[in-house]
């Protein structure tokens, strides 16, 4: 997308001139003192659109994190289905008591939140009338799959659910499924066991990665290398790459879809250094002559007035045009 701002042209409303302190009172100083440090802005309305910038950031990552998930339990459960049945949870071999294994207490917890959810609409659809008592469901196995979180499909990649001898491959899920679930899992290691430990490491640190962002805190990676915008940026990054090579490891058309609709690319754009500028008032406005204002003006003016994104194609591929600020 390229994008050119109405400050162009309305220099008089620049933001550098607003009082932020009303605001940036309202905002926990705990929370902005790490902005503050790592980023070190130069007053108040750097502060301000820094912290702006990084929910822009968040909301780039979230498509990411959300494909992950879905992508991920979606592939699991599709050969687990395939090779176990409808309900393969209750029918895979586990080296554990089922009791001390995460992956079973979440499926119970999936069960458990639909039954409450059940019961208050229950609740409400018998109150103040007599209707009869209605059993709670059997819930289906789409229901129980969809109510899980990311920890499950985390879980269910650990030791207990691997075939501890190759005659007993049959009964579990790892690792006669690996290649199933994960294609192409030699993008992160060649080697079929090593490379489940390898899945587990990076999903456990995106999950860990993604709670962070979902609990609004700050989406770069504090460490004592982290000590100025580039290499907090740097950290984002990477975050992205790991993405990336984990959907590329479950389904490379996948990978190819979300590049063709942009999601990479937009997080990328957004986190960057660039980008960052563009909401620190720092980044230099491009030069265009009075002849190239003349061609996009009309078209600067719809942006504006429609609040909407002017697209067009060149080359196959599509651009846009709205105001920033």
């Amino acid at each position: 997308m390229v994008c050119f701002g109405t400050s162009f042209w309305e220099h008089e409303k620049m933001p550098q001139v607003t009082n932020y302190k009303p605001i940036i009172s309202l905002i926990s100083s705990i929370r902005l003192d790490g902005y503050r440090t790592t980023f070190r802005p130069n007053n108040e309305c750097e502060l301000y659109g820094i912290y702006i910038w990084s929910q822009h950031a968040a909301a780039s990552i979230y498509p990411l994190l959300q494909n992950l998930e879905i992508s991920l339990r979606n592939a699991v459960d599709r050969e687990a289905r395939m090779r176990f049945g409808d309900m393969w949870w209750e029918t895979i071999h586990c080296t554990k008591d089922r009791d001390e294994c995460h992956f079973y207490k979440n499926i119970e917890k999936a069960k458990e939140c639909l039954t409450r959810e059940w019961r208050k609409k229950e609740m409400g659809r018998r109150r103040g009338a007599y209707t009869q008592v209605q059993p709670v469901p059997e819930w289906s196995h789409d229901r129980i799959i969809a109510s899980t979180d990311f920890s499950t499909w985390h879980y269910v990649l650990n030791n207990e659910f691997n075939a501890p001898a190759p005659r007993d491959n049959h009964g579990y899920l790892w690792p006669k499924s690996l290649s199933k679930v994960f294609k192409n899992y030699a993008r992160i290691n060649t080697n079929p066991q090593k490379v489940r430990k390898a899945l587990i490491d990076l999903i456990f640190e995106l999950r860990e990665y993604r709670n962070r962002i979902f609990h609004h805190e700050p989406i770069w990676v504090k460490a004592p290398n982290v000590n100025d915008a580039r290499t907090a940026i740097d950290t984002i990054r990477v975050k992205i790459n790991k993405i990336e090579l984990i959907i590329e490891a479950l389904d490379i058309n996948l990978l190819k879809v979300m590049k063709k609709v942009g999601l990479f690319e937009n997080a990328r754009r957004v986190c960057s250094l660039e980008e960052l500028n563009i909401y620190r008032y720092t980044k230099p406005f491009c030069a265009l002559s009075p002849e190239q204002i003349a061609v996009i003006e009309q078209y600067c003016h719809d942006a504006k007035e429609r609040n909407e994104t002017i697209i067009w194609e060149h080359d196959t591929v599509v651009y846009g045009l709205r105001t920033l600020r």
